[in-house]
Parts: structure tokens; C-alpha cells; sequence
């Protein structure tokens, strides 16, 4: 798997390995990847984290699920101090990959 990133929190170390990209022709969502986390050396893989374009820039959702009365909710919870090097990982792997350009990229010349 490419595009690994590890983090250490107080308590264990938390690796992220993002791999499996496609693109997705859409107004928002440009593409899905899959990520493996392995927290204190136990692995599991969070399946279709998007990647979306904003006015903000590039934004990483986690997968979301449907509930009974039709309100989207996440499938995944995780830390606040997860979540964005989770996102970095993933940017950082579809820049990789070709799939994202770093910001501003077009006004360098």
C-alpha cells in the first residue's frame, strides 16, 4: 500500500496506509480511496473515503450510510486528533498519484 503516513499520539501509534484510488466524475466527489489503520498493531480497513472539491479546496469525508428516516450519517466515527493526518495521508497519496494538484499549482510558472 502506498501513500503510508504514521502519527503518535500519547497513547499508540496510529499508522495510515491509503491505497485502491478511482476517480469519480462528479460535481463534488473526484475520487474514492480506501484506507488501512492499524492502532496498536491492529489492522482495519475503512472502505469509499471521498475526496471533494470545494470552494475551500480539497475536502476528505469518511463514508456515510443512510439511515431509516433517509439523513446521512457517518459510518465511522474517529478522534478529532485522527482526522486530519487521516486527510493529510489522503492528499498527500492523490497528489501522488496524479489524481489532486497541490493548490495553486497553475499560478507557478
Amino acid at each position: 500500500m502506498a501513500g503510508e503516513r504514521v502519527i503518535d499520539p500519547d497513547c499508540e501509534t496510529v499508522t495510515f496506509s491509503v491505497s485502491n484510488a478511482r476517480p469519480v466524475e462528479s460535481k463534488a466527489l473526484f475520487a474514492l480511496v480506501d484506507v488501512e489503520m492499524k492502532v496498536a498493531g491492529v489492522a482495519f480497513e475503512i472502505l469509499g473515503v471521498q475526496a471533494r472539491r470545494g470552494p475551500g479546496g480539497t475536502s476528505i469525508e469518511l463514508p456515510a450510510i443512510r439511515d431509516t428516516g433517509g439523513t446521512w450519517r457517518p459510518a465511522i466515527r474517529l478522534p478529532s486528533e485522527l482526522r486530519k493526518p487521516l486527510a493529510d495521508a489522503i492528499v498527500a497519496y492523490l497528489l501522488e498519484t496524479g489524481l489532486a494538484r497541490p493548490r495553486f499549482a497553475d499560478a507557478v510558472r
